[in-house]
């Protein structure tokens, strides 16, 4: 996804891109035209994932050649720190012979190849350990197969880790389940609820994709009713004005209660690292194409749209379902405490002086406020229980990771199984 603003992106009410730019745009102006204005969810999934002409379904977006460049392909440092902290998780949780290793939109591969190789080096249990990855397009998968293989060892050649794609995570096997989701949240589809009136007789309607002419345009839809007020009042302004918008990302929910109800019950820990608030942003829709801002219906299945995350609301989803959501903590403090620094000055002690700049330009882009390092967040989801681990703490730590698991809550939450704990302590 591409690297956020400071601040929300406003997006205009009106578009100036014409339905006819591109097949999907016609196809989607065609069922408006037909049977009205559509949510934003709805725009947004079909701009990314319709399999005709989705975003996602033909393209490589990754990288210079792409239309932005994520945290593994900055540098192969991002990979392995998070792998060195999942090598951590896994071992707290008595490294459990069932488990399996998850990544959910794993992108080119890079940031599992990466991990994997730390893997090999350091805890070649884990290496060995099958890897499922959530991912729709065909592209990108073939992508993934490839990166991967460049390790040595081939997907699911004679003596390598058994590598299976899903479309979703409800088909995640009922194991301990360690892993990542790295940009993963942003791309779900996020639906937009706008406040209409005064504060005290006001109230708040659907936002919905409709025509203006043949322009794509926002359009005010029906009142949310008494149902959906409920459901979603955690993330409702509780004071707000004419115009104020409000997200609501229910595949994200949808996500996390899955990966939730696994994790309670077998153990595990995921990572989840992506651009967000502790809270609900507003409108934060935005889209990219070609490394620059463009409005969000430019030429639909050509640029790519994301929003940023509600962490909160991913936190209220996994406690609901037996599991805890740890942070978020801005991803450049979480970087610098588990290691990051030190890791780069090793990588570099013995390089030529161009290489020893560029490591620091990329710790520089991981981890600075001005750069991925505030905006950006990291978060643990782990079955309840009582500690904090490394990079989450309130004091900085050393890369040392003493936690123990039961504090942790990482083991299974349905008795003994193996040496994970029972992640209630």
């Amino acid at each position: 996804m591409p690297n956020p603003p400071e601040t929300m992106p406003n997006a205009p009410e009106t578009m100036s891109e014409t339905t006819q730019d591109t097949a999907l745009g016609e196809r989607l102006a065609t069922q408006i035209r037909t049977a009205g204005p559509m949510g934003v969810d709805s725009f947004m999934a079909a701009c990314l994932g319709d399999a005709s002409d989705g975003y996602y379904q033909h393209n490589d977006p990754f990288g210079v050649a792409g239309d932005f460049i994520t945290a593994p392909e900055i540098s192969g440092l991002f990979g392995e720190m998070c792998g060195l902290y999942l090598a951590h998780m896994f071992e707290l949780a008595g490294q459990p012979g069932d488990a399996v290793i998850v990544e959910l939109g794993p992108g080119r591969g890079t940031l599992m190849r990466d991990m994997r190789s730390v893997w090999q080096t350091l805890m070649p249990v884990l290496a060995s350990r099958p890897v499922h990855l959530v991912e729709t397009s065909p592209a990108l998968r073939r992508a993934q197969a490839a990166v991967i293989a460049a390790d040595g060892t081939a997907p699911n050649a004679p003596g390598a880790p058994e590598i299976k794609w899903h479309d979703d995570v409800a088909s995640l096997p009922e194991v301990p389940l360690f892993g990542i989701a790295n940009e993963f949240f942003d791309a779900l589809a996020v639906a937009q609820c706008v406040w209409r009136g005064s504060a005290a007789e006001g109230g708040w309607h659907h936002r919905l994709v409709g025509l203006r002419g043949d322009d794509f345009s926002f359009v005010d839809g029906p009142a949310l009713s008494t149902a959906e007020l409920a459901d979603y009042a955690a993330a409702l302004l509780p004071e707000p004005a004419d115009g104020d918008i409000a997200e609501i990302c229910a595949a994200g929910d949808q996500v996390i209660d899955t990966l939730a109800r696994r994790i309670s019950r077998h153990g595990g820990a995921m990572l989840i690292v992506d651009y967000g608030r502790n809270g609900n942003a507003g409108d934060s829709l935005q889209a990219v194409a070609d490394h620059r801002p463009v409005d969000v219906f430019h030429q639909p299945g050509t640029a790519d749209l994301s929003h940023w995350v509600d962490f909160a609301a991913l936190s209220r989803s996994a406690v609901a379902h037996g599991c805890r959501l740890i942070g978020p903590v801005p991803q450049g403090r979480f970087l610098m405490r588990i290691g990051l620094a030190q890791r780069a000055e090793q990588a570099g002690s013995h390089g030529e002086a161009e290489e020893r700049r560029s490591l620091l330009a990329a710790v520089d882009r991981l981890t600075s406020p001005a750069q991925m390092g505030e905006v950006f967040k990291v978060a643990l989801l782990v079955p309840q229980g009582t500690g904090k681990p490394p990079g989450f703490e309130s004091e900085a730590a050393s890369p040392a990771m003493k936690e123990s698991g039961p504090e942790l809550g990482i083991g299974s939450n349905e008795g003994p199984r193996g040496n994970r704990g029972n992640g209630g302590a």
